[in-house]
This record gives structure tokens, sequence and C-alpha cells, in this order.
């Protein structure tokens, strides 16, 4: 009979192989090392055998127990495979079965453990894919064909999104099979279904010149709200989606420091951004359309998000003659290269604007401690340095 550190010495071989415990109860173990449970038995003079769980999910007391339930039902003339059919089947039935049913569920579930970034994005691939494509199916018995065809108008339209939904799948059905709905070891086979290409660079401005030109075009662009989010972008070269996110709440104009709690940084980390003169100038100027509440930048159709989409920021630069040239992104890039190569500035302090992640958790939040009084400094060198360029009529490639 099996032990539980005989079956913890199991080691895969190149094809798959059996073990046995005892009255029809084997591990059957596969060449990548997944140990399934498998109860072997006779009916009616033909063999039959059926999966109960996956160790150590399912450990071997639970499986000889699962054993035990099944010797019973064929003891009293029913076939376990035929049970389990079945079994299958009502769960198809289920209202929780069901998969939207099921993916809200699942999203309940996830709301407590993920950021609001990433819920909201979870969010909208279920509502607009996931959920249309797959609404006659059951988690229970969802199969990997229907997994792709599901997936295929989004790898077509934005494969790293795809790549997110093909995540969010795999997790419902682990979901499913922990909550019993799912047979153990029914996942779906997606590895290398979606592919990319190679990844092309973020188009930014990393000349004195071409920077120049984007600030112009800012300069240019009719619109305030957007046209003050793009210039606190440059200003504080924070990713676009914090800055239409920018909460009053969380800026200090006295003393020139905005916070950005952790769940809504990237990196899942605090980060304080220090103003320069310019930002905090800005920012008391967009008090005038904030109409009393929160957003610093609210939203101009009032529809969808409540605050400023990040999509129009990068729509105001396109319209600006900047397509392929430079994106609201590209101003991280336009620091890094820009502020080390024509300010001297010290590269761990650009990082540390950036808020890179470098070390560990105890490591980062030193560090971007340390530098704060050195990015005050350098971020106002960086504001200044800005307006130069603005003003220059020659190369800017001079500038001190």
């Amino acid at each position: 009979m099996l032990t539980d550190a005989a079956i913890r010495a199991l080691r895969p071989r190149s094809t798959l192989y059996r073990v046995a415990d005892r009255d029809g109860l084997c591990l059957e173990v596969t060449p990548r090392g997944a140990k399934h449970w498998r109860y072997r038995y006779r009916r009616a003079g033909k063999a039959g055998m059926i999966s109960l769980g996956t160790y150590p999910v399912i450990t071997l007391g639970m499986a000889r127990d699962r054993l035990l339930d099944a010797r019973r039902q064929l003891a009293n003339g029913t076939d376990p495979a035929q049970a389990k059919r079945e079994a299958e089947r009502a769960a198809l039935e289920t209202d929780h079965g069901r998969f939207p049913a099921f993916a809200a569920s699942w999203l309940q579930d996830r709301a407590t453990k993920v950021k609001p970034r990433t819920l909201a994005k979870m969010t909208a691939i279920l509502e607009k894919d996931l959920v249309p494509s797959l609404r006659h199916t059951n988690i229970a018995t969802l199969t990997t064909p229907e997994a792709m065809r599901a997936l295929q108008p989004i790898i077509e339209r934005a494969p790293h999104m795809a790549i997110k939904a093909l995540g969010y799948l795999n997790d419902m059905v682990d979901h499913a099979i922990k909550a019993g709905v799912r047979e153990d070891g029914k996942t779906l086979s997606l590895r290398g279904a979606v592919k990319l290409g190679r990844s092309k660079p973020v188009p930014a401005a990393e000349s004195p010149e071409q920077l120049k030109q984007v600030l112009l075009a800012l300069d240019r662009y009719p619109h305030p709200v957007v046209r003050s989010a793009l210039k606190l972008i440059s200003l504080t070269v924070l990713r676009p989606s914090n800055v239409v996110e920018a909460r009053w709440s969380q800026i200090d104009l006295e003393r020139g420091v905005w916070k950005i709690p952790g769940e809504w940084m990237k990196t899942g980390d605090d980060h304080s951004i220090p103003l320069p003169k310019q930002a905090i100038a800005l920012l008391k100027e967009a008090r005038t359309w904030s109409c009393g509440g929160d957003w610093v930048f609210p939203s101009l159709s009032r529809r969808g998000t409540p605050h400023l989409h990040r999509d129009t920021l990068s729509k105001a630069l396109r319209e600006s003659g900047l397509q392929g040239q430079h994106v609201p992104h590209g101003f991280r890039a336009s620091l890094r290269t820009i502020a080390r190569e024509e300010l001297n500035e010290e590269i761990d302090v650009l990082e540390a604007q950036l808020a890179h992640t470098l070390g560990n958790a105890t490591q980062r939040a030193y560090n971007r401690a340390r530098h704060l009084k050195k990015r005050m400094i350098v971020m106002q060198a960086w504001a200044d340095y800005l307006d130069h360029l603005r003003r220059s009529n020659t190369d800017a490639h001079d500038a001190d």
C-alpha cells in the first residue's frame, strides 16, 4: 500500500505510469510530474476507470474515502463512471456552473485580492469579451476549443489583452476545480495560444530638439484640461494612468508633494512625487474646473470613467502631429535619457522618480525616502529645463 512518504518520493518518467494502492485504487504519474488518483474496476465483465482527484489537493486518506464511495456504488449495482457523468450533467444545469454566473462569483472573489485598476481590467475583459462569447457554456464542461473561440477575437484585436484573458480563464477553471464544480485535473490546454510579436519601444522624444517640439505642441493644444494633464505628466513623468486618476486628497500643494497609495501604483508601493513650482501653479489653475470634486481632471464626457481617460491624452498627441513620435508614456523615457545626458543627473535618483522596481520592498522604501529631497531638486531643475527648451530658438544641446 502507498504512504504519503512514498507518494512524495515518486518522480516523473518519460512515459505515464501507475502505482497501485489497494482495492483498485492507484496513483497515475504523468511525464510532467502531475499525480492523479484513479479507481480501476470491473462491472459485468467490463473494465472501467474513473478519476478520484489530483494529489496533493486530494490526500491519500481522501482518495481512499472516495474509493469507498465508488465501491459502494458498484455494490449497489451502479456504475461509478456513469454516476459521475450524471453528476457532471447535474452541475451543467445549475446556475452556479453556467459561465456568466460563475464568472461573476469568481470576479467577486478576486475583488478583495487585486488592485482597483486590475479589477477594472478584469471586469472589462469579462463583460466585453469572455461572457458574451461563453454565455451558453458551463465552467464544469468548458473545453479548450470553446475557450480558443472566445480568445481568438481578442488575439486579433489586442494580443496583450488576450494574454490577460487567457490567464483569467485558467484561473477560473482552477477556482472551479477547488470549489468542486469541475473535475479534478480537468484543465485547459492554452499554453502558446497567444503569440506576441517583437516588442517595439515606446515612441518618445529622446533629444532636446525633439522634446522641444513636443512641448510646443502641448502649448498649442486647445483644451485646457487635456493640455494641463499632459503638461503635468511632462513635469512629474508619472504614468498617464496615475495622472488622469489624480485626486486632490493625495496632493499637498503647501508642501509640494503628491502621495499616491501603493494600490494605485504598478509596483504596489506607496510613491511620493515632488512637485516643482510649475506643477504647483498648474494644479492651482486646475482647481477652477474641478468644481469641488476630488478628481483633478474630471471626465470631459461625463460617461465611462469619472475622470479624464488616458486614451484622450494619446489622441491629443496624435492630433498634434506627434503620431509615432511621442506618446504620454514617452515623457518617462525623455527624463531618463535627456536628464541623464544633458543635466548629468544621478541615475538612481531618476529611477526613484520613475518608481522603477529596484531591490526588495525594504530597499525600495528606503531608496525612495532617501532620494526624495534629491528628487525635489532634480525635478525642479527638469521643470526649469523644459521652460528653457520652450524659450530657446536654437538647438537646445547647449543648455546648462
